[in-house]
């Protein structure tokens, strides 16, 4: 069947296009959501109205969505999976879950072959993500791929630098305290002896 895109179908044709399709593909599909129409004499002459709307249309979409392609432009996100003893995924991160994470984050449903990924992920890692966002509008986004309940570790040589100045300080304070304990007998002993003196001058 020969049809009319009125609308944009990704992957399919622009509005305005003029193109054969199956027929179950335009009557099942097409023309019931009103992507297309058949190519009639009536609809030809539109065709001028309907790439204008289009084109139009198309403008809007790529400016919203240029807008959200900086917000997301280089920002880290994080995903889990289980993990086995041989250190690899159980399983794969793939484009929907990210998909699904980065419609979370933008509050725009996207779907999962928007999101450039290529081979499905099965090792934990840090993987560099371009996603097309709309026809020409992408933006790259930085995905972290960490074993469930990972806790990231604390850096050991600060903690034993804090560790050692720490007793380092409990040790002088717990020295000066015994000098002071040590010091008052001694004291005690000089005034005891000063009496005595006295006593066996008279």
């Amino acid at each position: 069947m020969q049809v009319i895109f009125l609308q944009d179908v990704p992957g399919t044709a622009d509005a305005g296009e003029i193109k054969e399709v199956k027929n179950g593909f335009a009557r099942n599909y097409l023309l019931p959501k009103g992507l297309a129409a058949p190519a009639t004499k009536d609809s030809i002459q539109r065709i001028n109205a309907i790439e204008k709307s289009a084109k139009e249309l198309r403008l809007k979409q790529s400016s919203d969505w240029q807008v959200v392609a900086d917000a997301i432009a280089g920002i880290k996100i994080e995903i889990e999976a289980r993990v086995g003893p041989n250190g690899r995924l159980f399983g794969a991160v793939t484009g929907r879950h990210v998909a699904d994470r980065l419609s979370q984050i933008t509050e725009r449903k996207l779907d999962h072959r928007q999101v450039l990924l290529g081979e499905a992920i099965h090792d934990p890692g840090d993987y560099e993500v371009k996603v097309r966002l709309y026809r020409e509008v992408q933006a790259t986004v930085n995905l972290s791929v960490i074993p469930e309940g990972y806790v990231e570790p604390i850096d050991l040589p600060e903690a034993v630098a804090i560790d050692d100045e720490q007793n380092s300080t409990e040790i002088s304070e717990a020295s000066s305290s015994d000098n002071e304990q040590l010091e008052e007998p001694k004291s005690d002993e000089l005034e005891e002896d000063a009496a005595d003196s006295q006593g066996t001058n008279e």
